[in-house]
């Protein structure tokens, strides 16, 4: 707000119009001299925002200027209080809550209905949410450490841009930027955990809320309480309410604005927001008392309308039509413990602790670890055997804190380590030590240190020069600590890091061991040329051992039982628990146990009684019966364990199928979004699956090698299996497979088994399964793999622009003469062939640009390009009439008209109850389909799930 110059003092003038003074300073010089000029620039520069508080949650317009000034005369009170002075701003839009809920509480308790005749100026905000939601983000905000809520308070209550709230505060514009998007992150994911789902269209409000006007008169009234004179005994009163009452702080709901999910344009950036608007936002909803009634004598709602849900019961993004898949058990995980009482604490990439009750298939809300320091290249946090201790690491240092009881807990550190570039750690099985090795870099080798928790020190073991290290693991007693690197294993004597031998193994020693309970029998795959083999030697020796059969089959991990002689095989199919003496199988437990690129190995653990099973798969937490091998929670088996990174829809619309990391390929009812059934198919980044043309059969890549297979649409019946040539080059996976849109034929594009073969691309009958033909192509390199037209006569080049080629001519670029930009991925066709879509890069004055370009595959030219606001990993897709492009960029998808070029709307996917899922390959949105009738969206995700959105339709004209 602006006040006229005559009714400010000089010296208040100066501190106004100058480079703004620091909250702290501010609050300092009151504190020290009751600068009377200092107190005025406080008021002036938050009394909008406090104004706004007070009329928010109090009705009368009266009773919520006193509230104003009692907020101002709690600050004068109790000044040399505020915890932290340079959360000012914070502190004030706490008190104002408190002042504000204390006098409506009052109003409630004496029966008293809020007068209506002054009543307080239209709030957009209030037209937005209702009381239950206020009351919850209330609780939610307040929850927030000083330093998040500080950065809100200023960026998001009071408009300042990101740089101007650095300078108010203190900070450094970064730790302004980081510590927003923290707050908002985890603004969000409490009120998701609640099953609150949110408007995405509110950066609108900004502008006009935070400057919002005082008048003058009450401005003065508020300075004037500086001076210790006369205070109105009402204003006095509701002062004394400013305290905390526990350790409860309670909040407003103008903290709305900060789950605008515009990212950080929206929250304080000072960017203007785009002028499409968004295609769905949240109903409207009343923040009036009951009995209370708008001008105009409506009375409003009295409830709000009930939050979107999936089957499951949790909460939809706003806009989103349908979830296909469950958040049940699912989080980012990396690691786990299990407490006595069989409550898991896992934690995740993030550094973020959660805990899973025995009963319960939905975690607490997270608890952040406060990891310091410059960002760790590779990030694996562990947590002990007994879930006592995090383990995580920045990139220079490793720290160790107790497991934090609950989100509200301060972790407490118990060691830090001064280990540069930490690849991997491991717990002893009791907790005291932590096995930590770096990666070699800056021509210094790999290393490897046993970390003693109790003194702190960190001793280096001999690694013998290694150059890398693939994984490392513990005995069951703890005494033995075993590594694979180099091709090479390696055991040391855990109590003195004296090291018992190393050895180069007879084929390749994989990633996967097991140590037993003593460490006198190691279990271990071995990779051949085309096969895998488990092999149970003499660790000190590597001396295979006679008698010990192992199963055969992809292993992922595995880890020996409590009983020290049955094995536990982790796979993409379950865990088989297996007789390695008898050489059979004992049970098995069903699920997706393990993840092709999962960040760190599931391995398994028992609770301390026995009964309960424990793994996980990087993005859900898996528990079976120990006795019967049944999942606890038959939710934790539905869809997919991995990130979705292809959709298709059948031609009628009726079935929707997508396809994961997992391997594992499902089929979901469109109008339900029930899982039909679930079947093996091998994981690849191409996006499409393809039904036949008449919906009743589908095509996917794998599983196995140089394979494609057949499903029947209905029952998941494998109908046939299509192979390369087995005569030609040997071909490993199938990155793209099509069906022909008269449904005879099927084609597949893949790749060689050894570095410098051709690629092939196979043709066969779709209703016999006999070869037609097979085409090789020159092996380019890693820019060759990319996406088949559905006819499977182009084929589009994948990785960082490669070329767009007819399969019979591939030596020629058909985009050569439109010279386009490099593709940051392999296009997509539409379901016509007519045309192309690309996300293209190039460098522009020094600056890197991203474009959406629509190409016509009839002339190989570029139609429609539009600027986008991309990174390497945007997805793209195009509309089957070719006239909608859907882009996925970051956390939300646009949707432009191919012909103007314009933005007709956007759906964002905002962080869910389980917190931020993002993969550095695929983002947030890993695949994107349009259904037949162009209708509909359907995204897939890295939180296991797929989403169902409506597109928004084209102006007429």
């Amino acid at each position: 707000m602006t006040v006229p110059n005559r009714a400010v003092p000089p010296r208040l003038l100066n501190l106004l119009t100058a480079d703004p003074v620091p909250d702290a300073d501010l609050l300092s010089r009151f504190i020290q001299s009751r600068d009377g000029a200092a107190f005025a620039a406080l008021v002036e520069r938050h009394g909008p925002m406090v104004l706004r508080v007070c009329r928010r949650t109090l009705w009368d317009a009266h009773t919520a200027e006193d509230a104003f000034q009692a907020t101002f005369l709690a600050l004068v009170r109790g000044a040399s209080r505020v915890r932290k002075t340079a959360s000012v701003a914070a502190w004030l839009h706490g008190a104002a809550v408190r002042i504000s809920l204390k006098a409506r509480g009052a109003a409630t308790r004496a029966h008293r209905t809020p007068p209506s005749p002054a009543r307080c100026g239209p709030d957009p905000l209030a037209e937005i949410t209702g009381r239950e939601l206020v009351s919850a983000i209330d609780e939610e905000l307040a929850r927030l450490p000083d330093r998040f809520r500080a950065a809100i308070t200023l960026c998001c209550l009071e408009g300042l841009s990101q740089d101007e709230a650095a300078r108010r505060l203190g900070w450094s514009a970064a730790s302004v930027r980081g510590r927003l998007e923290r707050g908002r992150e985890r603004l969000r994911l409490r009120l998701a955990r609640r099953g609150l789902a949110l408007s995405a269209g509110l950066s609108g409000l900004l502008p006009g809320e935070a400057h919002a006007t005082v008048p003058p008169q009450l401005l003065a009234r508020a300075v004037e309480l500086a001076a210790r004179g006369p205070v109105p005994p009402r204003v006095a009163e509701m002062a004394a309410g400013a305290a905390p009452s526990g350790a409860t702080w309670k909040a407003v709901a103008v903290a709305l604005v900060v789950l605008a999910v515009g990212g950080a344009a929206a929250i304080g950036s000072g960017s203007p927001p785009q002028n499409a608007p968004e295609t769905a936002t949240a109903p409207t909803m009343s923040l009036a008392p009951s009995g209370a009634r708008p001008e105009g004598g409506a009375r409003r709602p009295a409830a709000d309308p009930p939050v979107k849900t999936d089957r499951y019961g949790d909460p939809l993004p706003a806009g989103a039509i349908m979830r296909l898949g469950t958040l049940r058990t699912r989080a980012p995980i990396t690691g786990f413990g299990i407490e006595k009482d069989g409550t898991v604490v896992t934690v995740g990439p993030g550094a973020d602790v959660r805990r899973w009750h025995a009963a319960d298939d939905r975690s607490d809300e997270p608890a952040a670890l406060p990891l310091t320091g410059p960002a760790a290249r590779h990030h694996h946090p562990q947590v002990s055997p007994d879930g006592k201790l995090v383990a995580a690491c920045s990139s220079d240092k490793v720290f160790v804190w107790e497991a934090p009881a609950g989100a509200k807990a301060n972790p407490k550190q118990v060691a830090a380590f001064d280990l540069a570039r930490a690849g991997l750690f491991r717990f002893a099985p009791d907790g005291r030590t932590l096995a930590v090795v770096t990666e070699a870099w800056n021509m210094v080798p790999a290393g490897a240190f046993l970390c003693d928790l109790k003194t702190q020190t960190a001793a280096a073991i001999d690694t013998g020069g290694v150059s890398y290290f693939e994984d490392l693991g513990f005995s069951g007693d703890g005494k033995r600590l075993g590594a694979v690197a180099d091709a090479s294993f390696i055991l040391w004597d855990a109590t003195t890091g004296k090291q018992l031998t190393k050895y180069q193994t007879s084929g390749r020693m994989s990633a996967v061991f097991a140590l037993n309970h003593t460490g006198d029998t190691l279990a271990a795959t071995y990779d051949y040329i085309g096969k895998t083999e488990l092999r149970f030697t003499d660790p000190e020796t590597g001396k295979k051992k006679d008698g010990l059969t192992g199963p055969g089959g992809s292993i992922r991990w595995l880890t020996y039982a409590t009983d020290g002689k049955t094995l536990l095989a982790g796979d993409l199919g379950g865990v088989r628990w297996w007789d390695p003496v008898a050489g059979k199988l004992v049970r098995t437990c069903e699920g997706v146990a393990a993840e092709v690129f999962a960040l760190e190995r599931g391995m398994g653990q028992f609770t301390p009684d026995g009964k309960v099973l424990v793994s996980h798969n990087g993005h859900a937490l898996l528990r079976w019966n120990a006795e019967t091998g049944k999942p606890l929670f038959p939710e934790q088996d539905i869809g997919h364990g991995a990130t979705v990174t292809a959709v298709g829809v059948s031609p009628d619309g009726t079935r929707i199928a997508t396809r994961g990391m997992d391997n594992r390929l499902c089929v979901w009812n469109a109008a339900s979004g029930k899982r039909l059934w679930h079947a093996p198919a091998d994981s690849s980044s191409m996006p499409d699956i393809d039904f036949g043309p008449d919906g009743t059969f589908l095509v996917v890549c794998g599983p196995g090698w140089g394979k494609a297979t057949k499903y029947d649409a209905a029952t998941g019946k494998v109908l046939l299996t299509f192979a390369v040539d087995p005569k030609g080059p040997k071909q490993s996976s199938v990155s793209s497979a099509r069906v022909s849109k008269d449904g005879k034929t099927v084609v597949a594009y893949t790749d060689p088994y050894t570095l410098g073969d051709p690629r092939v691309v196979t043709t066969w009958n779709a209703a016999t399964g006999e070869r037609l033909k097979s085409i090789q192509l020159a092996n380019r390199g890693p820019t060759d793999f990319g996406q088949l037209s559905r006819d499977g006569q182009y084929l589009a080049g994948g990785l960082m622009g490669g070329p767009v080629v007819a399969v019979a001519a591939p030596d020629r670029n058909l985009l050569a003469d439109a010279k386009p930009a490099a593709a940051v991925k392999a296009g997509r066709f539409s379901a016509d062939g007519q045309w192309l879509v690309q996300v293209t890069f190039e460098f522009a004055g020094g600056v890197l640009k991203h474009s959406a370009v629509l190409v016509s595959t009839t002339t190989w030219r570029a139609v429609s390009t539009i600027p986008l606001t991309a990174d390497y990993r945007a997805r793209i897709s195009v509309a089957p009439d070719g006239r909608t492009l859907a882009v996925a960029l970051g956390d939300a998808v646009e949707f432009y008209d191919a012909v103007t070029q314009k933005l007709l709307g956007r759906h964002r996917i905002p962080p869910g109850p389980r917190g931020k899922w993002e993969s550095s390959h695929f983002g947030t949105i890993s695949a994107l389909s349009f259904t037949p009738d162009g209708t509909k969206l359907i995204t897939g995700h890295a939180d296991t799930t797929a989403l169902v959105w409506p597109v928004p339709a084209r102006p007429e004209k």
